[in-house]
């Protein structure tokens, strides 16, 4: 029986799809939670600033 050997330049592709794949996700579920947190408004969130002085002084 013949063994079938895949050609490297198919792997390149395979990966390069999966990969495209994860980040078109990755993307999606990041759009989603930005949409989730818009809906929510701004009460009782920090900002940026706020949030580096409770991780320094956490630390």
């Amino acid at each position: 029986m013949a063994e079938v050997r895949k050609h490297p330049a198919d792997s390149n592709d395979d990966y390069r799809r999966l990969r495209e794949a994860a980040e078109r996700y990755e993307d999606e579920w990041l759009n989603r939670l930005a949409e989730q947190a818009e809906s929510e408004g701004t009460e009782g969130s920090v900002s940026m600033e706020e949030m580096a002085a409770l991780l320094r002084s956490a630390g």
